[in-house]
């Protein structure tokens, strides 16, 4: 909904316009008049004179239809969306939560947790560290900006800190539940009317790529037995039931 103060504003500029347009269309009658005046005196049509009146008029009016032709499309009003996260192991579900975001606005901030934080609030530490988790967030075309060390758990006195900060919109994340310790990490956001959601993409986590990679190597921890037979078949065994153990976890 336009702001009453464009509105005004813009409905002077049309009046104005409106002016400019009626006034020139009065001074190329005035000059029509004149050049049959001229006709009929037989003095010539001043064809200089009449001419350069016509340039100037010509020019002005080039000049309201550009200023009417943008009022067509009103400026756009920036819209901050902010986002955060560990952002462990990015993988196409951090990209396509920040897709969905950046939709919901004209500019994405995300805010990236600190190691300290994160293992404070999950109880064990990402696997890629902070430099390396801001490197590929900040690598992500849907990003425009990012923050370093954000905690995991926003409380009321940083969340309206960033709020200023940042010029923040809205908050938003997944449509997932998101508690620590029996209470919502975006309880602050909400109560501020500033909080959004957007659908989780299904059948992708950190979590998960880490379990499908534990699967794979189910024996990892088995020390390895030598083999009667040499080294060679020993190699050829060792690579048969692993082969056969790869098959049933991608099927799992």
């Amino acid at each position: 909904v336009p702001r009453p103060r464009h509105v005004a504003h813009t409905m002077a500029y049309l009046f104005e316009s409106r002016q400019l347009l009626l006034s020139a269309a009065l001074a190329a009658s005035v000059a029509l008049l004149l050049d049959r005046w001229l006709r009929r005196r037989g003095r010539g049509t001043g064809k200089d004179a009449l001419a350069r009146e016509l340039a100037r008029l010509e020019a002005r009016a080039e000049a309201v239809r550009e200023a009417l032709a943008g009022l067509d499309e009103p400026p756009q009003r920036e819209v901050r969306i902010w986002m955060d996260g560990a952002f462990d192991m990015m993988h196409y579900g951090h990209a396509n939560a920040f897709r969905k975001g950046r939709a919901l606005g004209t500019h994405l901030i995300v805010g990236v947790n600190d190691d300290e934080s994160i293992l404070r609030c999950k109880g064990a530490p990402p696997l890629m560290n902070d430099e390396e988790r801001l490197a590929m967030v900040q690598a992500c075309k849907f990003v425009d900006e990012v923050v370093p060390k954000v905690p995991y758990i926003m409380s009321p006195e940083y969340l309206r800190w960033a709020i200023e900060t940042y010029r923040i919109d809205y908050v938003v994340h997944g449509d997932d539940p998101c508690i620590v310790d029996g209470r919502d990490v975006y309880e602050s956001a909400r109560a501020l009317g500033k909080y959004r959601t957007i659908p989780r993409t299904e059948g992708v986590s950190t979590t998960e790529i880490v379990g499908r990679m534990l699967l794979l190597t189910r024996d990892h921890h088995r020390a390895a037995a030598p083999s009667p037979v040499g080294p060679a078949a020993g190699g050829r065994a060792r690579e048969a039931r692993t082969a056969g153990e790869g098959g049933e976890g991608g099927e799992g």
